[in-house]
């Protein structure tokens, strides 16, 4: 697990968003490895999440007017195998497969404690609810690399230690390759072994907490100087 902290404007969701496919490079090629080498220039987004990278945004990206549970239905659609013919005519095939999803939407979200809200309209859900959705959506996919842009942003300190509990157990359960964005320094420092800073699109540093922590350019760019 991998942090990623610098000040406003340094580069952090644009390097999320390049990686996405939200963005194309000016230049370079950026690569993933799962199983096999895949280039991901010139990849539309819902391509490179078919290569197994999921994200979550700073600004929450739910669809606000369906329900908990059909905002992570949608993020298994790609892994559907039934065609859409079957969709159409509601098939057999189709209804059984549909019947598998939504034992692993409701796993997925028994996990996060939003089990019993599965029918709510994501928009009554709170924000630290909404928050644990976007993450449920994202592991939806299926991902082996989940990219998490602020997931702790807006959340009071009860909220940030549940929040880190659960980003662990995924870590654990499922394996996953996951880099964080945080401005808070304390989820930071707990969750993640290893950090990387940027300052104005540049790494400036990377290393252990504790290193980052005494790394004077990390002081002076993003921490404060020490007066």
């Amino acid at each position: 697990m991998i942090a990623i902290i610098g000040p406003n404007g340094a580069g952090k969701t644009t390097f999320f968003n390049l990686l996405t496919g939200v963005y194309e490079p000016t230049e370079g090629s950026l690569f993933f490895y799962n199983g096999k080498e895949r280039k991901l220039n010139g990849l539309q987004p819902y391509q490179i999440s078919h290569t197994g990278i999921a994200r979550t945004f700073q600004n929450i990206r739910l669809f606000a007017d369906l329900t908990v549970e059909e905002n992570v239905l949608l993020a298994f659609h790609h892994h559907l195998k039934a065609s859409l013919l079957s969709n159409i005519l509601k098939t057999k095939k189709y209804l059984s497969e549909l019947k598998n999803k939504k034992e692993e939407a409701l796993a997925l979200l028994r996990i996060f404690g939003l089990d019993l809200c599965r029918y709510e309209s994501a928009k009554n859900l709170s924000y630290g609810d909404q928050r644990r959705l976007e993450i449920v959506r994202a592991l939806a996919t299926q991902p082996r690399l989940l990219l998490l842009d602020e997931p702790a942003a807006g959340m009071n300190p009860t909220e940030k230690n549940h929040l880190m509990d659960l980003i662990r157990l995924v870590h654990q359960k499922y394996g996953l390759s996951i880099v964080l964005i945080e401005h808070d320094m304390s989820v930071v420092m707990t969750l993640c072994p290893r950090i990387l800073v940027l300052d104005y699109g540049e790494m400036i540093a990377e290393g252990t907490p504790e290193e980052i922590r005494q790394n004077p350019k990390v002081i002076e760019a993003y921490l404060g100087t020490i007066e």
